[in-house]
């Protein structure tokens, strides 16, 4: 015969305390932040890596478009060019808001992030010759070219030796301003701006610079300073747009403003409240004016 169901005893004894949990659970999501396993950014993304001499370069490339848009003839390859000390990391919020809309390719350049240090200090000549060599293995035709800070010198130089290479570009915080062209002005004008980065900003840079590490930052940042990015730039065919915060002192709009006048065609955006690191924390709006750039519609 079936028993009947157990039911507990009654308990003569007096309750236990519960124990309590340490941290508490207010903290629970903390720690599961600082101990779980985090996101890789570039999980999604294809690596390419090139050995040009003793400089090796990686691109990530992304593709989120449905394959009968991607295999477009028109279809818009976005390049995307870091600065100084900083690496790809500083473009993933944009590439991914970019990518629904086109090929994007977002670079490492040589001796940055975990890349190895070059043995000879490299120009910015001999950065935009290892971006264009690798663009032409993989095929590129008349990217859209984005550069950040340096990378705004390294966009330049593309521009400025292949006047017929890219149809469109944006240069984004371009450096260094003319009169003052040494370590300690550029110095003085990133102290001022970084009091308006919002933190996601600098912990970004920070944690770049630390892989970068000092050595290679030192090596390359009198070529940044030294490149007379007013002179090159005369030689561009592109249509630019060149941006910056509103509290960009490393490239004022003044500044910005006298390089627009040198290219025919060059045109002046100014991101409210933002400062020179405006790829990272309002890659909306950048994502916005580039597809302007490019003639893609959001519709």
């Amino acid at each position: 015969m079936p028993q009947p169901p157990a039911f507990p005893r009654a308990s003569t004894e007096a309750p236990t305390r519960p124990r309590t949990s340490f941290p508490p659970p207010i903290f629970a999501p903390l720690r599961r932040f600082l101990t779980g396993r985090r996101a890789n950014p570039f999980d999604r993304m294809t690596v390419h890596e090139f050995q040009y001499g003793d400089a090796r370069v990686r691109i990530y490339e992304l593709w989120t478009m449905r394959p009968e848009e991607a295999e477009r003839p028109d279809l818009t390859t976005f390049a995307l060019i870091h600065g100084l000390g900083v690496s790809s990391r500083f473009f993933v919020p944009l590439a991914h808001a970019l990518a629904p809309y086109g090929r994007v390719l977002l670079f490492d350049l040589p001796g940055f992030h975990d890349l190895p240090r070059p043995r000879h200090k490299m120009s910015i000549v001999d950065f935009a010759d290892v971006v264009k060599r690798a663009m032409d293995e993989l095929a590129v035709v008349d990217p859209l070219l984005v550069g950040h800070s340096m990378g705004a010198q390294v966009v330049t130089e593309i521009l400025a030796e292949y006047p017929g290479y890219s149809s469109a570009a944006m240069l984004v915080g371009p450096v260094v301003v003319p009169g003052e062209r040494t370590l300690k002005d550029v110095a003085l004008r990133f102290a001022a701006a970084a009091v308006y980065e919002p933190t996601s900003n600098v912990l970004a840079a920070v944690g770049s610079y630390l892989r970068a590490g000092v050595r290679w930052i030192s090596d390359t940042a009198p070529k940044v300073v030294a490149y007379p990015i007013e002179q090159r730039l005369t030689r561009s065919r592109a249509r630019l747009l060149i941006v910056s915060g509103e509290h960009d002192s490393v490239s004022p709009l003044a500044w910005r403003e006298q390089l627009a006048a040198s290219v025919s065609g060059a045109s002046v955006l100014t991101i409210a409240g933002a400062a020179h690191g405006v790829v990272y924390d309002r890659y909306a709006e950048l994502t916005d004016e580039l597809l302007g750039l490019a003639g893609i519609g959001t519709a």
